[in-house]
């Protein structure tokens, strides 16, 4: 689950950042040689540096040592001292997970700092604050904390000071769902510390950079930084940056599936946090990991003990996501094992929390899974209400997820517009200033005029060289201009395309959904129970129908845009059928249509995973869609020389004979309904076409009106010379 990766990236960072400037471990030794000799202030400042350096050693040290300057600091009356004290002793209760100590300790800080006037201290303990209503999932009050932080820190000129602010900002901002934004003062902050030459912060920003990617799915990627940053961890022996870094790894072998990945990184978080004394903190974060992997592998004994092993902690130190989050847990055990008047408590547990401390994922989940308890037990009523809960939070955040992908596209086609532009201006500039240099070539011919014949033929000489040279490169910047209008062209019709399919058929199933939910909410005794069902089953057949046209409606724009990475591997044909088979189940089953396959010999190609992935569910997809209730898919693979030949098969209402040739075709749109009045865009069939050809291979379709269709095209066949 995401939440348990986020929020201990974001427990890190903000510790960290609290404190002052950072330096190599290797200095601890020679501040601890120095303390012998050492008296009063003196002692109490080694005291508070090796309090310091020990931050991405051992957090108990940082404890350790701001204790031992604190009573020199209260007997010499040292107030500047002592307010460092507070904050370094804020630091590190808050750094081993003890939140309550640490919120003492940072307001004493805060109000010594005020009394003083220390300007800079304050700063130092606002972000302590805000890190400590951070891990109990107040990001509001944090965020607050921080931005007020930083305005201070800027009026002071702190420039290190607002480079880690940043850093938590953006952090706290990726943590509530704004990674755009979030991300923007992740980037900010990293310019600062390359610049510098810190690299345990460019580490963990490195670190909170590859979260996104594991948001966004982009596996490779985030596992790419992951990897970086866990290398430079171990060279600096920050244990608590690889503890974070490996429960992160462990997050995404998880959502990968590859449960048996997942576990030996949950168990390394959970080892390396025992060798060094951090504290059942971030043991906590290692034992939920492994609830979820044993859940989601559905061995409940030792799912339900790690969680206890969590839960613990959390409930200890009154961290509430992680609370939540094991209620979340323990309520899905309950609910598969039949207790469910247990899992209904718990679920509450889990979405109470949720709804206070913001987390607005977590909270849709409890909805999603208290309303699957509820059925259960027979409250369809209560069911239903939870699930309209569960739509609406999830229309939230799909309308949100919408607008920032619809926004970079136009704000992508826009620079592009604008780039064109401006080299149209520099190319007009150009050809001016070729005009005058041919003026005063002529006025320099005229000046010369009197000199002899010899030097007025080599001056006429030169001078039709460089009119032919003048010729050529205007007409090669003519050429070039061209080509960039008819992109800019190609750009505006692709642009005009994606709005008016956005315009037409999204808009018209988005409308009618929010009528019937209105006649549900306005009418309820007009409708019985079963009618009731019948339209939960259509509204969620009209939701998936309108999530595969979106689906295939960006990957076209993506196409256009040529964003698409194409990034070819060995595939089994076979396990791709099987799961586009499974995928489309529902809608087979419903139409009471058999999807059969005859795939002859060991199918391997060599591919992209994704686009083919995607051809295969347009193909079956459509396939069942004009295939008439009753009726026949089959999908049948075999040999071909050095290709794969696949063909889709459908005893369908078949195509029209003028339809034929446009189906392929990016200029004709066409778009029909299915025989049970689904729904599409026209662009299934584009992308498959666009993606069988970027893989090298060929697509054709056979049909007779009445008759079934048949789609065949082509794969590579992988072989270990590719």
């Amino acid at each position: 689950m995401k939440r348990n990766l986020k929020k201990l990236v974001c427990l890190v960072v903000f510790t960290f950042c609290a404190l002052t400037n950072f330096s190599q471990t290797a200095k601890i030794d020679s501040l601890s040689a120095l303390l012998p000799r050492a008296k009063g202030g003196e002692l109490v400042n080694l005291y508070l540096e090796l309090s310091k350096e020990y931050a991405f050693v051992d957090p108990s040290k940082i404890i350790y040592y701001a204790n031992l300057a604190l009573p020199i600091t209260l007997e010499n009356k040292n107030e500047e001292q002592e307010c460092q004290c507070y904050l370094r002793l804020a630091a590190g209760h808050i750094f081993s997970g003890n939140f309550e100590e640490g919120r003492d300790f940072s307001q004493k800080g805060i109000d010594l700092a005020l009394k003083i006037g220390d300007e800079e201290a304050l700063v130092i303990g606002m972000n302590t604050m805000a890190s400590y209503q951070m891990n109990l999932g107040n990001y509001s009050e944090a965020l607050d904390l921080f931005l007020r932080s930083l305005l201070k820190a800027q009026d002071l000129g702190l420039d290190e000071r607002v480079a880690s602010i940043k850093l938590n900002i953006g952090t706290v901002l990726t943590t509530k769902g704004d990674r755009v934004t979030g991300l923007r003062y992740l980037l900010d902050a990293l310019s600062y510390y390359e610049d510098h030459k810190d690299p345990k912060i460019e580490a963990r920003i490195m670190n909170n950079i590859a979260v996104n990617y594991h948001y966004w799915k982009d596996y490779d990627r985030a596992l790419e930084f992951y990897q970086k940053t866990l290398e430079i961890d171990k060279k600096l022996t920050d244990y608590i940056g690889q503890t974070i870094v490996m429960n992160n790894i462990g997050e995404i072998y998880k959502d990968k599936e590859e449960y048996d990945e997942a576990i030996p990184y949950y168990q390394e978080v959970i080892e390396l946090a025992d060798s060094i004394d951090m504290g059942d903190y971030y043991k906590a974060y290692g034992w939920i990991g492994l609830a979820e992997v044993y859940l989601r592998k559905e061995e409940y004994q030792q799912s339900n003990y790690y969680i206890g092993l969590a839960l613990s902690i959390f409930e200890e130190i009154k961290m509430q996501e992680g609370i939540a989050t094991a209620n979340w847990l323990l309520a899905q055990i309950s609910l598969n094992l039949n207790y469910l008047g247990q899992a209904l408590r718990q679920i509450n547990v889990c979405k109470e929390i949720a709804s206070t401390c913001g987390i607005i994922d977590l909270e849709q989940e409890a909805y999603l899974i208290e309303s699957k308890i509820r059925a259960k037990s027979g409250d369809y009523k209560g069911a239903y209400e939870n699930l309209k809960h569960y739509t609406l939070i999830t229309d939230t955040l799909y309308s949100q997820e919408r607008t920032n992908s619809f926004s970079q596209a136009r704000s992508e086609m826009d620079m592009t517009q604008k780039q064109n532009e401006i080299e149209l201006l520099q190319k007009d500039n150009q050809i001016k200033d070729l005009r005058i240099r041919k003026q005063k070539s002529n006025t320099l011919i005229l000046s010369v005029g009197v000199m002899s014949l010899f030097i007025v033929f080599l001056i006429m000489l030169s001078y039709i060289k460089s009119r032919k040279r003048a010729n050529d490169l205007l007409t090669e910047k003519n050429r070039k201009i061209g080509l960039q209008h008819k992109e800019l062209l190609k750009v505006n019709e692709t642009k005009d395309k994606f709005m008016s399919i956005i315009g037409h058929d999204l808009r018209n199933p988005i409308g009618a959904f929010k009528d019937v939910i209105g006649q549900l909410s306005d009418f309820p005794e007009m409708f019985t129970d079963e009618l009731r069902q019948q339209i939960i089953n259509e509204l969620r057949d009209e939701a998936e129908s309108t999530y595969f046209l979106l689906d295939n409606l960006l990957s076209w724009a993506k196409s256009q845009k040529d964003a698409v990475s194409y990034k070819p591997e060995r595939l089994d044909i076979p396990a791709l059928v099987k799961n586009n088979i499974q995928l489309n189940f529902r809608a087979s089953e419903s139409k009471l249509i058999r999807v059969t396959s005859d795939l002859q010999g060991d199918l391997q190609v060599y591919a992209d995973h994704n686009m083919v992935n995607l051809i295969f569910r347009n193909l079956i997809s459509n396939a069942i869609k004009f295939t008439e209730n009753g009726g026949l898919v089959q999908i049948i693979g075999k040999e071909q020389g050095d290709k794969i030949l696949i063909s889709i098969k459908d005893t369908g209402v078949g195509i029209e004979e003028a339809d034929v040739p446009k189906i392929f075709n990016p200029n004709a749109h066409v778009s029909t309904y299915g025989t049970n009045h689904e729904k599409g865009s026209g662009l299934g069939l584009l992308l498959c076409k666009e993606f069988v050809e970027t893989n090298g291979g060929t697509i054709r379709v056979e049909s007779k009106k009445g008759q079934g269709t048949t789609f065949s095209f082509t794969l590579k066949k992988y072989s270990d010379t590719i």
